[in-house]
């Protein structure tokens, strides 16, 4: 049964479209909305690219929604679009959102999204498919998104410049919730070689929610809200965040909201979140 409706958050994406001429569709397809045996109009996926005033600055990826029954990260992912589109407001408070170049794919389950779910429409739970992403075509478009590939029915065209720029993802972020905790805390998969910036996020956001501190969260050492996972690490299976770390070769935080708190709290928090990892993580403007 529907829960939500997918259309809204497409005409919302529209709508930032038509604001916007910094914001365009990086990568755009079609999935099936229904299980194989049943036929039913295809769903489309975006991946949007927001084009900063200065083409040197850092690149941030924000993904959201590969779990369908996580949906404060969609929210928060339409939302930082919203903010980017608007030509009279593109701060989040005082912090300046339209400083940086962004990739943001806000809903990559929308099979699951509709239906409050936890897998796509094949049943599967596409977090756990990205060690070859090609086997469904929600990682192959994800995939995609990340190796600046551009589908033929963009209908935005990206300019010959944007196309041939090869620009390093210096941030990603990937937006998730947790029914099963009552309080925020994030996984940070980094190199040895980079500093962490886990504490700081989680100190910001102690403010809002409560801090998941039970000493283990799925048989992984959890330190006062930050779970580290250094250089390879394979426990998690083939996440997009392993993808990240590993194909794309960035710093990958994965934040978790707790699904008990009320609607507006959680997206708060992922927004606080995502300032604040990009303060502690990129160099200052």
């Amino acid at each position: 049964m529907r829960v939500r409706n997918y259309a809204d958050v497409v005409n919302r994406i529209l709508e930032t479209l038509r604001k916007s001429e910094h914001l365009t569709i990086w990568h755009q397809t079609h999935i099936p909305s229904t299980s194989t045996r049943i036929k039913g109009l295809p769903y489309p996926l975006y991946c949007l690219h927001y084009t900063a005033k200065q083409n040197s600055s850092s690149l941030i990826y924000v993904s959201a929604g590969i779990h369908g029954d996580e949906p404060a990260g969609v929210e928060c992912a339409i939302r930082l679009i919203e903010l980017l589109a608007d030509g009279e407001q593109h701060n989040f408070g005082t912090f300046p959102l339209d400083a940086y170049n962004w990739l943001i794919s806000p809903c990559d389950n929308p099979y699951g999204y509709e239906r409050n779910i936890r897998e796509n429409a094949a049943g599967l739970d596409l977090n756990r498919m990205f060690e070859i992403p090609n086997r469904c075509p929600e990682t192959t478009f994800i995939a995609e998104s990340l190796q600046r590939k551009r589908c033929a029915d963009t209908q935005k065209p990206l300019s010959q410049n944007t196309m041939g720029r090869r620009q390093a993802i210096e941030l990603a972020l990937d937006l998730h919730e947790d029914s099963d905790s009552d309080g925020f805390y994030l996984w940070e998969r980094r190199t040895s070689q980079c500093f962490p910036i886990g504490n700081a996020v989680v100190k910001n956001v102690d403010g809002l929610c409560a801090i998941n501190r039970e000493p283990l969260i799925e048989n992984h050492r959890n330190e006062n809200g930050v779970i580290t996972l250094l250089n390879k690490v394979t426990t998690k299976g083939w996440t997009r965040g392993r993808y990240l770390a590993e194909q794309v070769n960035t710093r990958c935080l994965i934040l978790e909201t707790p699904t008990q708190l009320d609607w507006e709290t959680r997206i708060a928090a992922h927004m606080i979140a995502v300032q604040t990892a990009i303060k502690h993580a990129l160099k200052p403007l």
